[in-house]
């Protein structure tokens, strides 16, 4: 069986496209190898053009012209979108996964071209695709709602974190606080800037607590967009180097971080898995997470669940949880426990499942 996948994004640079969704397609790919038959090939399209992945008005033209020509001359038996959109000129069975529909939820939070597109490539990829892989129940939950009639084509298959983020303890630890210059406490928000990562809100959880706690905020990831709000919010505040912004950070780096940090938060208001916290889990953080989307199937009881905008709560469980010394290791346990029910060989041991039931 040959199978192909969309890898355009792979060839990305630093940044935004290296969180997330080129994560995902990376992992998938690297599990996947080791899992193939002898008679199964893996063809990787796209991924040898950085162009494709650096600009999305040619990726997207490329994804409906050139990727399927690609398709006939590596004489695919199974293609797979991992990106919400199908190229629909594409003739053997295809796969989709959809991550979230953000899009359709927080529509504000999008530029209005990228919402059109988006809303009209996920609908078409949805109702031409053959199956659809979708992240989280919740996902799945929200295609039905959205579209109806899906539900004999969708199979929810998590994501899980990187085999390169791993915990850190004893003097490897010591080593990673010396290098990226952790001199004290600090409490962890992990992914890119966007307004639906509510971190414009968690900045004023941090302020109203900051002289209650002698904690840094330290947000690692790139900048996104839309991020007005949240630099507005955090000039306003004016907690000066009480916030420290690391900006796009390896996976070897990110395993240090989630170890190091006495909590782990994920105020989102809306995810459609929510890898972060998977993440944390794996490095053994405690979690204080929003309470919507995702977070209760994913999460579950392995963190402090939140309502995403009540400023009261998240303020006095942000100290508790820091403060209190039992908790916090009660906390840590649970994490550690929750984080062992997902691995990349169970993901792509079900997306292989998937392909072979459609697969010659």
């Amino acid at each position: 069986m040959r199978i192909g996948i969309n890898a355009a994004l792979l060839a990305a640079g630093g940044g935004y496209r290296q969180t997330g969704i080129s994560r995902y397609i990376g992992e998938l790919i690297d599990a996947l190898q080791p899992q193939l038959g002898e008679s199964d090939k893996l063809v990787m399209m796209g991924q040898a053009v950085p162009a494709i992945a650096s600009r999305p008005s040619l990726r997207i033209a490329w994804e409906q012209t050139g990727l399927p020509l690609s398709g006939v001359m590596h004489r695919i038996d199974v293609f797979h979108g991992p990106l919400n959109v199908l190229p629909l000129a594409m003739r053997p069975p295809n796969v989709v996964t959809i991550h979230d529909l953000a899009f359709l939820r927080y529509p504000e939070q999008l530029p209005k071209a990228r919402r059109a597109y988006m809303i009209a490539a996920t609908r078409l990829s949805a109702r031409h695709a053959d199956r659809i892989i979708a992240v989280s129940e919740n996902t799945a939950d929200d295609l039905a709602t959205w579209l109806g009639g899906l539900s004999d084509r969708v199979v929810v298959i998590s994501e899980a974190p990187s085999p390169r983020i791993a915990r850190m303890s004893g003097s490897s630890l010591d080593a990673f606080r010396k290098r990226a210059g952790i001199d004290g406490p600090y409490i962890l928000a992990v992914g890119t800037l966007e307004p639906r990562k509510n971190l414009d809100f968690f900045l004023r959880v941090f302020a109203c607590v900051a002289d209650r706690i002698p904690h840094r905020l330290v947000l690692v990831g790139p900048e996104g967009w839309m991020t007005g709000p949240f630099h507005r919010t955090l000039d306003e505040l004016d907690l000066g180097d009480r916030v420290r912004l690391t900006g796009f950070v390896s996976d070897a780096e990110l395993g240090g971080w989630y170890s190091a940090a006495d909590v782990f938060v994920f105020p989102s208001i809306y995810e459609g898995f929510g890898l972060p916290a998977v993440e944390a889990m794996t490095c053994c953080a405690p979690i204080l997470a929003s309470d919507a989307s995702c977070f209760p199937d994913v999460i579950g009881d392995a963190g402090l669940l939140l309502p995403p905008t009540d400023l009261e709560a998240w303020s006095e469980a942000l100290v508790r949880i820091v403060t209190d010394r039992d908790l916090n290791r009660e906390m840590r346990r649970r994490s550690s426990e929750r984080g062992h029910a997902f691995s990349w060989e169970r993901t792509a041991a079900g997306t292989l499942a998937v392909y072979r039931e459609l697969g010659p």
